[in-house]
This record gives C-alpha cells, sequence and structure tokens, in this order.
C-alpha cells in the first residue's frame, strides 16, 4: 500500500462542531422584575473602611426602613444615614459606622 492509503486509513474524523447555546428569553424579563435591596454602601455618609457598630440588616429593620421592615410606619431609604462614631472602649478601632434616620 502506498503511504497516502495508509495515512486515510489512520486518520481520525474531525470533530462535530456544537452549536452555539442560545440564551432563553424568559429569564432576562424575570431579572429585571426582581429587585436587588439596596446595601449599607448605598447609605449615605457610610464609610467602607469602618467597621459598624449595629449589624446591618437588623438595624434596618429596627429603624423600620422601608425595603427591610414593611408595615404602615415603615419610612423610606432615602432618610437613612450613616456616620462616623467615636468609640472609646475600643482600642483596634475607635471609629465605627453608626446609622440612623435623618
Amino acid at each position: 500500500m502506498s503511504a497516502k492509503k495508509i495515512a486515510k486509513k489512520k486518520a481520525k474524523p474531525a470533530a462535530k462542531k456544537r452549536a452555539k447555546r442560545v440564551p432563553k428569553k424568559t429569564a432576562a424579563p424575570a431579572r429585571e422584575i426582581q429587585r436587588r435591596l439596596p446595601g449599607k454602601e448605598d447609605v449615605p455618609g457610610y464609610a467602607p473602611g469602618l467597621p459598624d457598630l449595629q449589624r446591618w440588616p437588623e438595624i434596618a429593620i429596627l429603624l423600620k426602613v422601608r425595603p427591610f421592615y414593611t408595615g404602615e410606619d415603615s419610612v423610606p431609604f432615602s432618610r437613612l444615614r450613616a456616620r462616623g462614631y467615636n468609640d472609646p472602649a475600643s482600642f483596634r478601632n475607635p471609629m465605627k459606622n453608626e446609622f440612623y434616620l435623618a
């Protein structure tokens, strides 16, 4: 046999190309409808480098801020503020973030 015929017999078949995935069109509107809860970084006056004096979701519920607390006496998220609080008891972090309502 010639070298060409031997090469043809030993050659592997070409791999089949997979079709590209098409994203479902029903998933996009569901993501747009789903709302993102505001984070503590969205509060005016919050300093990301400082630790927090209170726990974030718990203080938002105690202050009755609207996306976290649903009730008649809830307040909008825009009223929530943060400030630096001087904590003399803490030697490592003397300044901490404190949340309050404006």
